[in-house]
């Protein structure tokens, strides 16, 4: 998880410091969809914010996907070995937390997933992932589209506003993104 958080970091100063989108800058304009479960109850966002391959040359590579409704978004993103394709490897990729038994520890963790509440205009993140699973099922890199599955569970860590109760733990199920138009970021 350290590798996952420090290659985000790293992202972030890289892509604050200057980057360069590819010929081709689609965006999320109304293609594809997203949905999930959130503890049982049906969850489709009004928002798809963010589809994107964030590309590390010797570094890696990162996919990221980001959705909202009116109350709630959740973020979740991948990462993989840098490939010359613009396209990341079709296969699953997990997120295990560092706590787990001696059992679980063959298993890398190159999924991160936030599930964040949108109050007031302010965000607020209660909880930590404890485990979650994504699998990219395909991914065309002439039209830039991405399908696949998702789910993930979240425990509450701490309580950061008193407007709303959020519950201790959240299951994140069935989830889908489908046809979702992304764009390529090459770190200069």
């Amino acid at each position: 998880m350290k590798k996952i958080l420090g290659l985000g970091l790293l992202v972030l100063t890289i892509l604050f410091t200057g980057c360069s989108s590819d010929d081709n800058d689609n965006t999320n304009s109304g293609s594809g969809s997203v949905s999930a479960k959130i503890n049982g109850t049906e969850w489709k966002p009004s928002t798809i914010i963010n589809v994107s391959l964030i590309k590390l040359p010797g570094e890696g590579q990162r996919f990221d996907i980001s959705a909202k409704d009116n109350s709630q978004m959740l973020s979740i993103a991948c990462s993989s070995e840098y490939t010359s394709a613009n396209t990341m490897p079709l296969r699953q990729y997990n997120f295990t937390d560092d706590d787990a038994e001696e059992s679980d520890a063959e298993v890398i963790s190159d999924a991160l997933f936030v599930n964040t509440y949108l109050i007031d205009g302010n965000t607020y993140t209660e909880h930590l992932v404890k485990s979650g699973k994504i699998t990219i099922t395909s991914m065309d890199a002439e039209k830039k589209t991405v399908s696949g599955t998702f789910s993930f569970r979240t425990e509450k860590a701490g309580i950061l506003q008193n407007k709303i109760v959020t519950p201790e733990v959240v299951e994140v199920k069935e989830g889908v993104f489908n046809n979702l138009t992304y764009k390529v970021v090459e770190a200069k």
